[in-house]
């Protein structure tokens, strides 16, 4: 910057001292001629007061020598003949009255022109008056005088722009320093701005013309150290948000790049590192999404899917929504994608699906049976006594075990309706399990199962009837599905605030397969089985449901032809 204000100084001060020079010769030349103009006025006065003495010839010689130096008298006839010259002989010149002040002379009385003469071999200045005879005088003066005076001019221009160069560089530069040296101090005080230190002031300059300048980067500095720290605020509200949602969002440009990728959506897809800025298949590769993603783009269309997920048995729910274009705001448009993991929704519509399904089954089993005994008997056809109330026994038995099912459903029904237990009361667990115990003794004895009912008291703030259907629903399974002379043994315990109850029985077991889905509605292990022993595959869904209205937690252990072993822990207080 300094050197391109030294040059450009330099060159105006040159300029001007070329203007300068410029003007001076030409004021020189106007003043020259107009002294040489009034000279060859005084000679046309004394010649036209004294008239004309002798011969054309003698007298023009005569004039130039009393005249200036270098003056040149010409007489012209009116025809245009040279009558008299004092530089020539009149008989060799030329016609004359094309001459442009010869011309003007005979028009006007007077005329002027300043040319080159081939005569003298210089460039000369010519005056023409018609004089009264009708004689035209012209004097001719040259201009190699005025020459030598413009040249005598160069040597000071020249000494003036050495003078120029060798002063003018060092004067800039002293005075372009004093002129940057503010600035340079604004610059460094930018500089510390840029580098973080927006909101603090810059400090008064030294030259109060800097005043302003200073007081409105303090203005713009606080401004922008305001709406950083918004911005910062804002983004991290958003990008807080965006990575404590459970469903994950993508947003991408037109060219299918990440410009958005929050931590639910790398997380469902096992992505890791910073993908923004990255192809949509650093992220994921599967035909649908892309496929979607493509679509979206090139039409504009939205679209949404279900996406399964083999690896770890989820459903991912996937939503593919183009951005529009907006001129005003510059966008170029895009696709945000959305999961959410839909696994339990689905899961829930196939188990109430199945639910549906296994209960309409259930329900239709009994019914059959008893419509197709009542049938046989209302023909008549069964007349023994015995057999007519053996068929009344099978009606009766398919009667309870449907109206134990429509029990189940509705205990289940209100279990999944209920969001806390209220009717709450200090319940021993251990009393509970006795009394269970103690009512089907007689289904134990029929089985020759051996029922023990241990340990503490268990005390729990619960409702005495949900405990007795939790109790129930366990001991009622171990003596079922246990062999003959087989033992159930049900421990209580209280620790850390809790209540812990185990269920033990040395049956069937349950195969590994099969324990993940034992707590289902309508799941049983063998179908056969149960059915004949009046189950109706609610019991364990049922005791899940209760443990979880009570936020406990129940644990299964398995082993077939050794037993099954379930623990149930439950808190002591609401």
């Amino acid at each position: 910057m300094k050197r391109a204000f030294v040059l450009r100084s330099l060159f105006a001060v040159l300029a001007a001292l070329l203007v300068f020079g410029s003007l001076c010769a030409w004021l020189l030349q106007r003043q020259y001629l107009d002294d040489k103009r009034e000279e060859i006025k005084s000679v046309f006065r004394t010649l036209t007061v004294s008239g004309i003495d002798g011969d054309y010839g003698t007298l023009a010689k005569k004039l130039s020598k009393g005249g200036a130096d270098g003056l040149r008298v010409t007489f012209i006839s009116p025809s245009g003949k040279v009558l008299g010259d004092s530089a020539a002989d009149p008989e060799k010149m030329e016609n004359h009255l094309s001459r442009p002040e010869v011309a003007a002379a005979e028009k006007s009385g007077y005329g002027e022109d300043t040319r080159y003469s081939s005569t003298l071999k210089s460039r000369m200045f010519y005056a023409a008056e018609k004089l009264p005879d009708g004689t035209v005088l012209r004097l001719a003066i040259s201009m190699g005088s005025l020459s030598d005076h413009v040249w005598s001019l160069l040597p000071a221009l020249l000494a003036a722009m050495l003078l120029a160069i060798a002063i003018v560089p060092p004067l800039v530069m002293r005075m372009s320093k004093r002129i940057l040296q503010p600035l340079q101090e604004i610059v460094l005080s930018l500089q510390t701005l840029n580098a973080g230190g927006y909101g603090k002031d810059l400090s008064p300059p030294r030259y109060e013309e800097f005043v302003p300048i200073v007081d409105e980067i303090n203005t713009l500095s606080r401004k922008i150290s305001r709406t950083l720290s918004d911005l910062t605020v804002e983004r991290r509200r958003i990008r807080y948000l965006l990575n404590n949602m459970t469903e994950g969002m993508a947003v991408l440009d037109s060219a299918g790049r990440i410009l958005i990728l929050n931590r639910s959506a790398a997380s469902f897809f096992g992505a890791k590192g910073d993908l923004v800025n990255q192809d949509l298949l650093c992220l994921t590769r599967d035909p649908k999404i892309t496929d979607a993603t493509q679509l979206a783009l090139r039409e504009g269309k939205a679209s949404v899917f279900d996406l399964p997920v083999t690896a770890d048995k989820r459903v991912l729910r996937i939503s593919v929504t183009p951005v529009a274009k907006e001129k005003s705001m510059d966008q170029s448009g895009g696709v945000v994608l959305l999961i959410t993991d839909v696994t339990a929704v689905r899961r829930s519509e196939q188990i109430r699906s199945e639910f549906f399904a296994n209960a309409s089954h259930e329900l239709k089993t009994p019914l059959t049976s008893i419509k197709g005994f009542a049938e046989l008997m209302e023909t008549g056809i069964v007349n023994d006594p015995a057999q007519s109330r053996r068929y009344l026994e099978l009606i009766w038995q398919e009667t309870e075990r449907m109206i134990g099912l429509i029990s189940d459903i509705l205990k289940l029904s209100e279990l999944e309706s209920r969001a806390s237990e209220i009717d709450r009361r200090s319940v021993s667990l251990l009393m509970v399990a006795r009394k269970v115990a103690e009512s089907l003794s007689v289904q134990a004895q029929e089985k020759q199962v051996a029922v023990r009912v241990e340990g503490d008291d268990g005390f729990l703030d619960a409702n005495p009837d949900r405990m007795t259907q939790l109790v129930l629903n366990l001991l009622d399974n171990a003596i079922k599905y246990n062999v003959q002379g087989g033992r159930a043994d049900v421990f209580v315990r209280t620790e850390d605030g809790r209540v812990i109850l185990t269920v033990a029985d040395t049956g069937v077991g349950i195969p590994k397969e099969a324990q993940e889905r034992v707590f289902e509605r309508f799941y049983r292990v063998d179908k056969s089985r149960s059915r004949r022993l009046g189950g109706t595959g609610l019991g364990l869904s049922i005791v899940k449901h209760i443990v979880g209205l009570y936020k406990g937690k129940i644990r299964l252990r398995s082993e077939p032809g050794k037993g099954t072993e379930i623990t149930v822990t439950l808190p002591v207080g609401p």
